[in-house]
């Protein structure tokens, strides 16, 4: 049974919006191997013809919603960072925890942007959202770099420094190896500042 949100979608001309919707619901349902674009167009509530008019084949979805969910993370980031006008060390602290909540939140969607799961070919627009995604953690660093609070170092070392610790730590939790209650949210971000403070610690000057 379709959702009344892919029909609407659809019926209004957002069919592209519409298939990515039903791809990530079905993502969560079955899995990377048991999606095919004509079981997202039966989600969708679609003719079975109706996705290639934006995607290729079962990749490019893919690739589609893995850059949705670099954009997403993107996303999350600046907000979080935004929070904390004056404080560069917090705002990483923050981006850190908005990394790891869609980690816990969305454990299938991150795995498709960094496990793959499918053969990917070489989408440029993948890519540019994976790097943009990125940016927004270089964004930081280097606002802290010119405030004197980190290592005056490349600013894009110094967030991949950043970048590999947090995202350790999402996919232990997201595979929840680490014992926590991923529900207590509380102690989820407690543990996740902690991490975060000692990743600072680290680029600290």
């Amino acid at each position: 049974m379709p959702s009344s949100t892919s029909q609407s979608g659809y019926h209004h001309g957002d069919l592209r919006n519409a298939l990515l919707a039903a791809g990530e619901q079905l993502l969560v349902k079955r899995g990377v191997g048991a999606l095919s674009l004509r079981e997202v167009a039966k989600f969708a509530g679609v003719s079975h013809a109706a996705p290639y008019r934006h995607f290729k084949g079962k990749a490019a979805l893919m690739c589609a919603l893995a850059q949705s969910g670099f954009d997403r993370l993107r996303s999350d980031i600046r907000a979080a960072a935004e929070k904390i006008p004056y404080d560069p060390e917090q705002k990483l602290v923050e981006a850190g925890v908005a990394y790891v909540h869609l980690a816990v939140r969305n454990p299938e969607l991150i795995q498709l942007m960094f496990g793959g799961g499918f053969e990917q070919p070489d989408d440029l627009d993948l890519k540019q959202a994976s790097m943009t995604a990125f940016e927004a953690l270089v964004d930081i660093i280097s606002t802290g770099i010119e405030a004197g609070v980190f290592r005056d170092r490349d600013p894009r070392e110094l967030a991949l420094v950043a970048w590999t610790s947090m995202h350790g730590m999402a996919m232990l939790l997201a595979a929840r190896l680490i014992g926590i209650n991923l529900d207590d949210e509380e102690a989820l971000d407690g543990l996740v500042r902690s991490v975060a403070q000692n990743v600072i610690y680290g680029i600290s000057r």
